[in-house]
């Protein structure tokens, strides 16, 4: 088959932007540090990087998930208790009251630190996040938990619902607790009302613990702290446990986020010394293409009359 001057310059021309399209795309995985810059590539391992970037995505909302539920939780342990050490300060105020010993100023005087207690209680209870969202009014998160209604009574205004919050593929974890299951769920009555009955009783001065009503009233608060410190107690270990499970769950996501960032980088990351050499290779062939194509161009019939 006879070659012609066309054959030649078409040929070459190829050649020229063969080898010119190598190139580029070798300086191009370089730059990026990567082995696969289109499906084409390698679509096998184009499937394995998606598979597993999806997956790590999915990983990564899954522990900051856990941060957020970690950090809600030890917001809300922090509050309880200090709930717990007022009213244990509570306790010891009732007993200490409960005693003949003392006169009606001191009743008095212990009244008023119990108001200040009850106040300290009623803050923690109505406690918010950075976000200004109650932390105990379960999903009515715009509503203060505990209120006074119209006849001065303490009202539980939240509702009853507990927020749950993924944490894996396959587990949720309660979020939160309500300031009804603590304080207004037992048997006895709640521990505010009751606290502002015994305050009253301490501040009647026609009253003293030889009088019935007054050793009641004792009884009655003395009952309800008790009830109280332990759902109170009970929601700390809860919380104290779930937090142990959520930071098993954290190690076990942060391994698979390893592993996951492990494969995208075996399957996609560039081996620098091999592209450098096939680079330098095929620059080398590039600079010949250039010089050869210059020479072919020239050629015609009348560069040789």
């Amino acid at each position: 088959m006879r070659v012609t001057m066309q054959n030649l310059y078409t040929n070459n021309l190829n050649s020229l932007q063969n080898t010119t399209y190598d190139v580029a795309r070798l300086n191009q995985m370089m730059s990026k540090g990567v082995s696969i810059l289109a499906p084409s590539d390698d679509p096998i391992g184009v499937v394995r990087v998606m598979d597993n970037q999806r997956d790590l995505a999915l990983v990564n909302q899954y522990v900051k998930n856990i941060d957020a539920l970690s950090t809600s939780m030890g917001r809300s342990e922090t509050y309880l208790s200090s709930m717990v050490e007022t009213q244990h300060r509570m306790r010891e105020i009732s007993i200490a009251t409960n005693s003949s010993n003392l006169s009606a100023e001191d009743r008095k005087a212990y009244a008023s630190e119990m108001e200040e207690l009850l106040k300290g209680l009623v803050d923690n209870i109505n406690a918010q996040d950075e976000s200004g969202n109650y932390l105990f009014s379960g999903n009515a998160v715009d509503k203060a938990p505990v209120v006074k209604d119209a006849s001065g009574k303490y009202i539980y205004q939240g509702d009853a619902s507990q927020r749950s919050v993924q944490t894996s593929s396959s587990s949720w974890t309660t979020a939160n607790v309500t300031a009804e299951a603590v304080l207004f769920s037992n048997a006895s009555q709640d521990i505010l009302n009751q606290a502002m009955d015994y305050i009253a009783v301490l501040k009647d001065p026609s009253l003293s613990p030889t009088d019935d009503a007054f050793s009641t009233a004792a009884m009655a608060i003395q009952a309800t702290l008790n009830e109280t410190l332990d759902s109170i107690g009970a929601a700390i270990t809860d919380f104290g446990g779930k937090q142990n499970n959520l930071s098993l769950v954290k190690s076990s996501h942060e391994e698979m986020i390893l592993f996951s960032k492990q494969v995208i980088g075996e399957t996609q990351e560039l081996d620098y010394a091999a592209a450098t050499a096939e680079f330098n290779v095929k620059l080398t062939a590039l600079k010949i293409t250039q010089q050869t194509f210059v020479q072919i161009s020239q050629l015609s019939l009348f560069n040789h009359m």
